[in-house]
C-alpha cells in the first residue's frame, strides 16, 4: 500500500458522498420530499439503498447537510477569535462562505428549498438543535424584548439573502458589502449582536 492510498479511498468517499448528495436535492427539487424514498435516491446514484443510509441515515439528513455546514463554519470562526466584533465575524463568514461554498450544492438547496418550503421549517429547526447555541449569546435587550426579536429576525433575513445570493451566483463584492452596511445599521439600532444568527428556540 502506497501512502496515497487513504487519501485517494477518503477522496472516492467524499465524491460518492457529494454524489449521493446532489442526486437527492435534485429528486426533491424536481419530485418533492415526500414522494422521493431513498430507494429511489439509491437507483438514480446507481448505488445500494445501505450506501444512501450509510451516508445519509435519514431523508432530513441530505435537507440540513448545507444549512447545518454553514452554521458549523459560523462557530469555528468564532471560536478561532472571540473576540472579533459581530461584524467582523460576519464579514469574515460570509468571505469564506463565498471563497469555499459548493456552488453546485447550494443552488440544488435552493431549488429544493423552494419546491418543499414545508421542509424548509422542518430542517432550520433540527439544525438549531444541533448545532447548541450556548456559544453565541443573545446580547443587548432581554429574550422576551419584542424588539430585540425583530432586531434578530430581520439580521438573520439579511443573512438568508445573502446565502440566497450566493446559491443563485449573484454575489457581488458590492452587495455583499451593501448588506453587511444592513446588518450593521440592524445590529447597532437594535443592540443585538453575535446571538441574531441563532435561531430561536
Amino acid at each position: 500500500m502506497t501512502s496515497d492510498g487513504p487519501g485517494l479511498r477518503e477522496r472516492s468517499k467524499a465524491r460518492r458522498r457529494r454524489l449521493i448528495l446532489h442526486t437527492a436535492l435534485r429528486l426533491f427539487a424536481e419530485h418533492g420530499y415526500e414522494r422521493t424514498t431513498i430507494a429511489d435516491i439509491a437507483e438514480a446514484a446507481e448505488v445500494a439503498p445501505r450506501t444512501v443510509t450509510g451516508y445519509f441515515p435519514s431523508k432530513l439528513d441530505f435537507v440540513i447537510e448545507w444549512p447545518a455546514a454553514i452554521e458549523r463554519r459560523l462557530i469555528e470562526l468564532h471560536q478561532e477569535e472571540p473576540a472579533l466584533e459581530f461584524i467582523e465575524l460576519v464579514d469574515r463568514w460570509w468571505h469564506d462562505l463565498r471563497d469555499n461554498a459548493d456552488r453546485e450544492e447550494a443552488a440544488l438547496t435552493r431549488a429544493m428549498a423552494l419546491a418543499n418550503p414545508g421542509v424548509v421549517a422542518m430542517a432550520e429547526a433540527e439544525v438549531s438543535q444541533r448545532t447548541p447555541g450556548t456559544e453565541f449569546k443573545f446580547e443587548g435587550a432581554g429574550r422576551d424584548d419584542l424588539f430585540g426579536a425583530a432586531g434578530r429576525a430581520a439580521i438573520r433575513g439579511v443573512n438568508h439573502m445573502f446565502l440566497r445570493g450566493v446559491a443563485e451566483g449573484r454575489m457581488t463584492d458590492e452587495l455583499h458589502a451593501d448588506l453587511l452596511d444592513l446588518i450593521r445599521t440592524i445590529a447597532d439600532r437594535t443592540n443585538v449582536g453575535h446571538g441574531a444568527l441563532k435561531l430561536d428556540p
